[in-house]
């Protein structure tokens, strides 16, 4: 049997429902890059923004469906636009930009995923909405991003599609998901926590500084805030093991440790991102959602 939100999805994409969604473009001094600030409100309450990046003819992430007309018309000279990976805030605007004649790659996962434009949840369609089916190109282990030559680099634990965009010459990482916050109190049920450290473990071998994430982006010391995310991991990782083998649950455990989260927007997830889900992560590991679990199985796009 599918689950619920398969068979909700085609409601809740034709639900108008009440939020502002709201564009800045931002100019951090001297980088070179221009950032385009994307969010949606509901009654005062903001959802999680959400980031893509400009530089020169290369838009770094699409950003959400919603606001399509203000990326296009913020990104005149936009040819390429690179996904990091599927999600629906940073893959939204795939179809609109391949529609406009715009070149946009992502890794072959991202590509079987972002075709099907696969059922998302409640909190999704809230926080960003969500995307149309597009057929994106294949990402080679180099891309231009304006410029500049960018390495393009696995980097799974997020979601096993995810991908980051490394540019030596000016010491940048385009990060996707990979960061987020140094301290993370929270997952989405599927995502992996080892593989999360393993992937932090190979970004922390690189040349940056600025960290260009998808929701909090650190234009200096990018670096050093990746560090410090990957050691809370860690410590976090021993505190959790410890208290798990006296037998302890999940939610046991998040009270002691003080993970819980107590925003709006954490609240509305249903579960579905949680403090509960990190510890799970952490002593049982994720839970696949079905739909992107049926992407890693088909056959590669185009084939």
């Amino acid at each position: 049997m599918a689950p619920l939100y398969h068979l909700l999805d085609p409601v809740w994409r034709r639900t108008p429902f009440p939020v502002r969604p709201r564009l800045q473009v931002e100019r951090p001094a001297s980088l070179g890059v221009t950032a385009l600030r994307m969010e949606r409100t509901w009654f005062g309450n903001v959802f999680m923004p959400v980031y893509a990046w400009v530089v020169g003819d290369t838009l770094v992430d699409t950003g959400i469906d919603c606001l399509w007309p203000a990326v296009r018309d913020a990104t005149p000279g936009v040819r390429r636009a690179l996904v990091s990976h599927h999600h629906e805030d940073h893959a939204g605007n795939a179809a609109a930009l391949v529609a406009a004649g715009v070149d946009v790659r992502g890794s072959e996962l991202t590509r079987r995923i972002v075709a099907r434009a696969p059922p998302i949840k409640l909190y999704q369609h809230l926080f960003w909405g969500p995307m149309r089916g597009a057929e994106v190109q294949l990402l080679g282990t180099e891309t231009e991003i304006g410029p500049y030559t960018a390495r393009v680099l696995s980097a799974p634990g997020h979601c096993d599609d995810q991908v980051v965009f490394h540019v030596p010459s000016e010491g940048w990482l385009f990060s996707g998901d990979a960061f987020i916050h140094e301290h993370i109190r929270m997952f989405r049920g599927d995502e992996d926590f080892h593989a999360t450290l393993a992937t932090l473990e190979r970004l922390l071998t690189l040349d940056f500084d600025g960290l260009f994430c998808g929701h909090r982006p650190r234009f200096t010391g990018g670096k050093a805030a990746l560090a410090a995310k990957r050691q809370w991991l860690l410590d976090l990782q021993g505190r959790v093991l410890a208290l798990a083998t006296k037998g302890w649950g999940a939610s046991r455990i998040v009270d002691a440790l003080e993970l819980r989260p107590r925003s709006f927007a954490s609240r509305i997830t249903f579960g579905d991102a949680s403090a509960e889900n990190l510890v799970r992560a952490i002593t049982t590991g994720p839970t696949p959602r079905p739909e992107v679990a049926a992407c890693c199985e088909a056959s590669p796009a185009g084939a």
